[in-house]
């Protein structure tokens, strides 16, 4: 897929690289199609995964790896192209195929691309197959290969591997004789299986609004013939130039000339130095870089489509524009009258009166227009890529047939593609320095993952690494953690791992493995780097704000190589409520949200959370891949199966039987602003005024904010009386205090979940929540619900719990839904493991037999 992976992707090259694709694809049948690309040109490969999704299987695109430059233009690559070209063979060995198809054999000069030697010291087993575009260079020498040697010696080299290759596909019946006289290749080993444009490529029903905002930004205030093509000379541009001049003043003055081409400025001067000096006047010429939509638009809009090149392999312009019923001319030469299909419609490439009579029929006579744009039309329609697949796939089984007997003994010969590799990687000279047999170990790695390696699913928990802080949202990460230890999906290892943001890429995170086994793991093993394949996942579990846009580079590599990455939302809440987080909050989540928008998709611990991010998600990054998927899954509530601590305090047994012996509320979480316990200090000093005898007990470390809340807590009368605040409690305790109070009170302005909701009612707790939508999804009509943000509101609310309390009618708790983590754990499996059939399958399996 090189072809579609280089500057090529701009041009004519890369879109038939791209539809021949996924036309094979659409058209394999039984067959099995993978597509090889080169993780050196790192660009396009979202780009074309995006294509094919929904085509073909994540696994079917593999991503094969060498240590660049190997630029030809710089012949201090030499040897690293040829390590390069050996490992392409190798890795394409491994794969065992039947057919190798090349879609551009002549990339590889000025960028990264490796796309075959003439020999190849790795045996092949296969049919060599290349498309084959056009001999131009080869036609005109002297202005194309011999001012440079270097690019000379490169193209004769990339004219053996025609040569040797086993089948040529050419698009059109002047290349495939071009190419046959040219090269002396038997006629059965050259097949035309022409070409077809892509489907955006169409009359448009509705011009509208669209075509003229972009008529307005072009500057075209009158009607305008295209042409599309480069400086190169073929292109015969400066002769249309010419020939614009020779045009009747008034059909010049009523025209202006658009030239489509991704020209860099230099060329852009060139082109334009190039129409002066043909006679146009500057506003009568614009160069245009457009996109795709744009060229449709302008190909629908646009008085004539104009091609006069002298040399064409196919001449895709034409029927892109005759595709979208554009009146299109062009040259008697190559192969475009094959494409344009009418002697009335051509004109001789090298005359200039003939180009510009041409041009001045087609600008003045409507009844050729008319004709020219329903025959296009008709014509484009017998041109289809599925057509072009059938007729590949039918070469390619020719192909097979005569090799017969002698290829399936070279298939029986191939056993270790990656040890034939490094042997012939040893002969290359001069020998590889010590970096870059560093990068050769590396890429030797990435592309031939060990036969027998069970995939990986990495799970980021990069902040229990370092410490486990006691939160909710630490708790959700050993709980799913644990889970997954004890219970791996099926088809693979789990490695928890970390990454920090000072030192590029994951590593594994064994300090944790060793805690959750209870035992120390040693500083040597703290920072091996993890071995990742493609066959792999990526799940971020832990939430680490700086660390994931610090390794945005590396998860990027991961997901080019074909490793989905997925990440666990608990809230949003950062960017929604930023007043009552520190400062610096905002921007540092604003900035994780974005990174993780980049990749596959994140699974939320709320459908709350989930509706918040995507209407988040719409303001903030309108250009969201369509394909990225916001699903949720509510947490487990299980505290044992989350390796819980143990132990209680001296004089715990006091409190437990204190809180026993009055009405006691509940609260668990860290204190911070957003949680509410101002507002519910406030509302008991109010009923501890009144005379009721009730307990508070706030359980929670301190937050940010609120070091006078602190210092009222620590100092207030109540203190160790009737209000209790116990700073870092054990999950015993923990489960302990659950068991004995009365009632939680969730008085939280912002939630992504709500953890300690479902954790009091497994234990039958009762529930007064604040009444926000997070917590209606989670305790529905369990719960008793408050409004107000002042203490007489929640006091009041509170007193209305106490008297339904003692009539036995306050809502109860115990029949509340709730999932355990083992539960929970395997629904979010169901989603990181999405592009996994295998894993997808057993996680339905498995939920089948729990129901």
């Amino acid at each position: 897929m090189q072809g579609a992976q280089t500057e090529s992707r701009f041009r004519g090259i890369g879109r038939y690289a791209l539809c021949f694709a996924e036309a094979l694809v659409r058209n394999r049948g039984r067959r099995e199609v993978l597509l090889a690309l080169n993780g050196s040109l790192p660009d396009a490969i979202d780009g074309i995964r995006t294509a094919f999704d929904g085509l073909l299987p994540r696994d079917c695109i593999r991503v094969w790896h060498a240590p660049g430059p190997t630029r030809a233009s710089d012949s201090g690559n030499d040897a690293r192209r040829r390590r390069a070209e050996i490992i392409r063979e190798a890795f394409l060995a491994s794969l065992s195929p039947d057919v190798v198809h090349v879609t551009s054999v002549f990339e590889g000069f000025g960028d990264d691309a490796v796309t075959g030697a003439p020999t190849s010291p790795v045996r092949r087993s296969w049919v060599t197959s290349v498309s084959h575009h056009d001999l131009i260079p080869w036609h005109d020498p002297d202005r194309y290969l011999r001012p440079n040697p270097l690019l000379e010696r490169w193209y004769c080299d990339r004219l053996d591997v025609l040569r040797r290759a086993d089948i040529l596909l050419t698009n059109s019946e002047f290349t495939a004789r071009d190419v046959r006289r040219a090269l002396a290749i038997a006629d059965e080993r050259v097949v035309c299986v022409s070409a077809a444009c892509a489907p955006i490529f169409r009359p448009l029903p509705h011009r509208g609004a669209g075509t003229e905002r972009l008529r307005r930004r072009l500057g075209l205030d009158r009607p305008f013939v295209v042409t599309a093509g480069t400086i190169e000379p073929h292109k015969n541009l400066e002769r249309l130039f010419r020939a614009w001049t020779w045009l009747r003043r008034d059909v010049r003055e009523g025209h202006r000339l658009v030239l489509i081409g991704r020209n860099d400025e230099v060329h852009r001067r060139l082109l334009r130095d190039m129409a002066r000096g043909a006679g146009m006047r500057d506003e009568e010429l614009l160069l245009a870089h457009v996109s795709d939509d744009e060229l449709v638009a302008l190909y629908n809009a646009c008085a004539a489509t104009v091609l006069p090149s002298y040399d064409e392999g196919f001449g895709l312009p034409a029927l892109e524009a005759m595709a979208c019923g554009a009146a299109v001319i062009g040259a008697n030469a190559a192969s475009i009258p094959e494409v344009i299909g009418r002697a009335d419609a051509l004109f001789d490439p090298y005359d200039l009166g003939a180009i510009a009579a041409k041009l001045e029929q087609v600008l003045t006579d409507e009844v050729l227009r008319a004709s020219l744009r329903a025959s296009g039309r008709e014509r484009a329609g017998r041109f289809s890529w599925d057509a072009t697949a059938k007729r590949a796939f039918a070469a390619w089984e020719r192909a097979m047939e005569r090799q017969g007997a002698e290829r399936a003994r070279k298939r029986g010969g191939i056993e270790d593609p990656m040890r034939e590799c490094i042997d012939a990687l040893v002969g290359v000279t001069p020998p590889p320095g010590e970096r870059e047999r560093l990068a050769l170990a590396q890429a030797l790695a990435c592309s031939f993952p060990p036969p027998d390696r069970v995939p990986r699913l990495f799970v980021d928990v990069s902040e229990l690494e370092q410490r486990d802080a006691g939160t909710g949202c630490q708790r959700v990460t050993r709980s799913v953690l644990l889970e997954l230890l004890r219970n791996p999906p099926a088809g693979f290892r789990v490695e928890p791992v970390y990454a920090t943001v000072d030192s590029f890429g994951y590593r594994y995170a064994r300090r944790v493995l060793g805690r959750l086994e209870g035992r120390s793991v040693g500083g040597e093993a703290e920072a091996v780097p993890i071995d990742y394949c493609p066959g792999d996942v990526f799940f971020g579990l832990d939430y680490q704000a700086q660390v994931v846009p610090a390794q945005r580079d590396f998860l990027l590599a991961l997901r080019r190589l074909g490793i989905p990455c997925r990440f666990l939302v608990h809230d949003i809440l950062p960017v929604l409520l930023p007043d009552y987080f520190p400062a610096g909050t905002e921007a540092g989540f604003r900035r994780w949200l974005c990174t993780i928008a980049l990749f596959d998709g994140v699974v939320c611990v709320s459908r709350a959370t989930a509706n918040a991010l995507r209407d988040w998600y719409r303001v903030h990054v309108p250009d969201l891949d369509p394909r990225f998927r916001i699903a949720w899954v509510h947490n487990g509530a299980d505290i044992e199966s989350s390796a819980p601590s143990a132990g209680l305090p001296a004089d715990a047994p006091a409190l437990l039987e204190q809180l026993a012996a009055r009405p006691s509320f509940l609260m668990v979480g860290t204190i911070e602003p957003r949680k509410g316990h101002r507002q519910t200090l406030a509302a008991f000093e109010m009923l501890w005024t009144r005379g009721i005898d009730v307990n508070l007990v706030v359980v929670g470390k301190q937050g940010w904010h609120v070091e006078d809340l602190i210092e009222r807590l620590r100092a207030h009368p109540e203190h160790n009386r009737r209000l209790h605040w116990l700073e870092g409690v054990s999950d015993e305790y923990l489960d302990k205090l659950y068991q004995t109070a009365d009632c939680l009170i969730a008085a939280s302005e912002g939630e992504g979940f709500g953890l300690p909701l479902i954790e009091a009612a497994r234990r039958g707790l009762a529930l007064l929540a604040r009444d926000i939508p997070v917590f209606r999804e989670v305790a529905g009509d369990h719960a008793a619900y408050f409004d107000g943000l002042e203490g007489a509101d929640l006091a009041a609310a509170i007193e209305n719990w106490l008297a339904l309390y003692a009539a036995g009618k306050h809502p109860r708790s115990d029949a509340m839904p709730w999932m355990s983590w083992r539960e929970s754990t395997r629904r979010l499996l169901e989603f990181v493991l999405a592009d996994c059939p295998r894993a997808r399958r057993a996680c339905a399996e498995e939920g089948g037999r729990q129901s």
